[in-house]
Parts: structure tokens; C-alpha cells; sequence
């Protein structure tokens, strides 16, 4: 009977994690929907921006077919005007000669050049006109483009956000499956025999390892979802950063408890064609030590979790960098804090997947674990700075 409860306490406690898993997903799937339709707004408003440039740029196109029209016009009425003084000039000289005093003559003079400045005029202000209309045009167009271009990255965005929707929908689903199976032992248990125990506790162990994956992986579902609506960019590097190491060691006095990679403790979830891998360096100092930003950054998350990595925090960095830490006993940064090497981001505790009081460390390079041993000063955890 021992055994029993012993495995009714386990399956209860694999039922909570995998609900706080769920409940981590569901918020995730409920901001994705959120950032979806705010993105599907500014697309919509971007195409009616398009739209409204078609029909402008339509509208320039057609005032400037009727300006070269009249353009055309008046050069064709010069060139008759040229061709008639050419091919007969003594009209012009008789209309001159006709004058019946020297004011009658000087007011035909001037009439004439009157006539053929103020056609000049005419001439030069339609050029100038279609000029204006060619350059409204012009800027109406690259106007146009820049939309374009806009409404295509919107695009881009929204279709990731699609794909990251379904990622999460697949693994709400697992664990879904996961809660009716733990469900279902639950109410079995009474009914089974002892002989049965070990294999239910491998199964236990299985479980334990989707639903710690899952946890794991609904916080950079979430890291991911940050991103995806803030830019970090380049952050300049603050004055007392390191000048030979990208990193410096979140806890200075601690020592190395797991490195980074393939590990045996059951306890490590799977990752690629591992049955046991650890995604960080694990670092121990006393319960409560402050834990210090390894880079510049931007806070990108704060949360907890029952399961996974407890209290945690994750600092967005230049580059497509993401740190991680984990097992805190509390966070004291905000998210959208922007944090320099060195700034206080928590205090070392043992919550979440921890068998006692520890810092896990972790690095994501596009959202893919790397060993952040190369980023650090080498050798044993010290305040190295360099």
C-alpha cells in the first residue's frame, strides 16, 4: 500500500504540474491571439493606406495626361504662329503699317509682345504644374512602396505567429492527452496490484519528463511571442561592461553543480537525440545570494512555474541572445527593464524542477540552448569582469 500512495502522491503532483503547464499555454495562445489581431489592424490599415495612394497616383496620372494635353496644345498654336510669320512675315509688317499714328503702331507692338510673352507664360506655367504633378506623384508612389514593404513584414509577422499558434496548440494538445492518462491511473489505482508499481512508475517518470519539456518550453513560446513585437537592436554596451568577455558569471562565489549538455539524472526533460539533456550551466551559492545580469539587455520575461524552471527571469541581448535564470526565490526586475552587466535580477532559490537550492543558468542563441561557457570568463565562477 506504501508503494500505492507513494505513486498517488506523484500521479497528483504530475496532474498539478501539467495543469500549471496548460493554464502557461493557454496564456500564451491567448497573447498570440492578441498580438494576431492587432497585427491583422495594422494591415488592414496599411492596404487602405495603399488603396488611398491607387487612387491618388491615379488621380496624378490623370491631371497629368490633361496638363500634357494642354501643353501640346500651346506649343502647337506657337509653332503655327512661327510658321505663319515665317511663310508670310510682310501680314505682320502690313498689320504694323495699317497703325494710324505712332500710338496706334507702339500699341500693336506691344499687343504682339504681349501675345507671345504671355503665351511663353502660359507655356512655362503648365510645364511647371506637370513638374509638381510628375514630383507629387513620385513621392505619392515611393509612399506606396514604403506600405508595401510595410504590409509584407506585417505579413511575415503575422504568418510566424500562425506557426508559433499551432506549436502551442500541439503541445496544449500533449498535454491535454497527458492529464486524462494521469487522470484515468488516478482512478485505476485502487484496482491495481503492486506487481504493477514499476511500470507505472516508468510511465510516472515519462510523464514527469513531456509535462517539465513543456513547462520548459511554454516559457520561450513566450520569449518568443515578446519578440516578435519588440525590436532590442543594437543596445550600446555600458560603461563597466566587460571588455574581454561577452558574459560575466551570474554568481560570482558559486560552484558548478551540472554543466551544459547531455546529463543522466532522470529528472533532466529530453532535447533532440537525447533521452537527458540540461540546457544551462547550473551554479550554486547560499539560498538567497543575488543573482547579477551576465550582459546588457532588456527584460523580456518574468514568471513562475510549479514545474520547470520555477521563478525565472529572461533578459532579451543584442544579437538574437537570450539568458535565463532559473530556480529563483523571487525576481527583482520588470519586464521591459533595461539592465546593464552586473544589475541585481534576483535571488537564488530552489522553485520549480529543483532538488535544492540552485541557479540555472541558461543561454538561447535564436532561441536554440547553447553552452555559455565560451561567453564567460574562463575557469571557476569568479567576479572576473576583464
Amino acid at each position: 500500500m506504501a508503494v500505492i500512495d507513494q505513486i498517488r502522491a506523484q500521479l497528483g503532483s504530475n496532474l498539478a504540474d501539467a495543469m500549471a503547464a496548460q493554464q502557461q499555454l493557454k496564456q500564451s495562445l491567448q497573447d498570440n491571439a492578441a498580438q494576431q489581431q492587432v497585427l491583422q489592424g495594422k494591415i488592414s490599415d496599411v492596404v487602405a493606406k495603399i488603396a488611398d495612394l491607387d487612387v491618388q497616383i491615379a488621380d496624378a496620372k490623370r491631371r497629368e495626361a490633361i496638363l500634357a494635353e494642354r501643353i501640346d496644345a500651346e506649343r502647337a498654336q506657337l509653332r503655327q504662329l512661327s510658321r505663319a510669320i515665317y511663310v508670310a512675315p510682310g501680314s505682320v509688317l502690313v498689320d504694323l503699317a495699317e497703325a494710324q499714328s505712332l500710338s496706334d503702331l507702339l500699341t500693336r507692338i506691344s499687343d504682339l509682345n504681349v501675345a507671345g510673352g504671355r503665351a511663353s507664360e502660359i507655356k512655362a506655367s503648365l510645364a511647371s504644374d506637370l513638374d509638381e504633378l510628375q514630383k507629387q506623384r513620385q513621392r505619392e508612389e515611393a509612399a506606396r512602396a514604403e506600405q508595401v514593404t510595410q504590409r509584407d513584414l506585417l505579413n511575415s509577422e503575422l504568418a510566424q505567429l500562425q506557426a508559433l499558434q499551432a506549436q502551442q496548440e500541439a503541445s496544449m494538445a500533449e498535454l491535454q492527452t497527458k492529464i486524462a492518462q494521469t487522470q484515468y491511473e488516478l482512478r485505476q489505482l485502487n484496482n491495481q496490484s503492486a506487481q504493477l508499481a514499476q511500470a507505472v512508475t516508468d510511465m510516472l517518470q515519462q510523464q514527469q519528463d513531456a509535462i517539465i519539456s513543456a513547462a520548459m518550453q511554454a516559457v520561450w513560446t513566450q520569449v518568443q511571442l515578446w519578440a516578435q513585437s519588440n525590436n532590442v537592436g543594437q543596445i550600446p554596451t555600458s560603461s563597466g561592461h566587460s571588455t574581454q568577455y561577452r558574459f560575466i558569471w551570474p554568481e560570482p562565489q558559486a560552484q558548478i553543480s551540472q554543466p551544459f549538455g547531455p546529463s543522466t539524472y532522470w529528472f533532466e526533460p529530453p532535447y533532440g537525440n537525447y533521452p537527458h539533456f540540461h540546457t544551462g550551466i547550473d551554479l550554486v551559492e547560499p539560498f538567497g545570494s543575488p543573482v547579477y545580469a551576465a550582459d546588457d539587455g532588456v527584460v523580456a520575461l518574468v514568471g513562475s512555474s510549479s514545474s520547470g524552471y520555477g521563478n525565472y527571469v529572461v533578459i532579451a541581448h543584442s544579437g538574437g541572445l537570450d539568458t535565463l535564470y532559473g530556480h529563483l526565490s523571487t525576481a527583482l526586475v520588470k519586464v521591459g527593464q533595461s539592465v546593464t552587466q552586473g544589475t541585481p535580477v534576483g535571488l537564488e532559490g530552489s522553485s520549480g524542477n529543483s532538488t535544492g537550492p540552485h541557479l540555472h543558468f541558461e543561454l538561447r542563441i535564436n532561441q536554440v540552448p547553447v553552452n555559455p561557457a565560451p561567453y564567460l570568463p574562463p575557469g571557476a565562477p569568479s567576479a572576473f569582469r576583464g
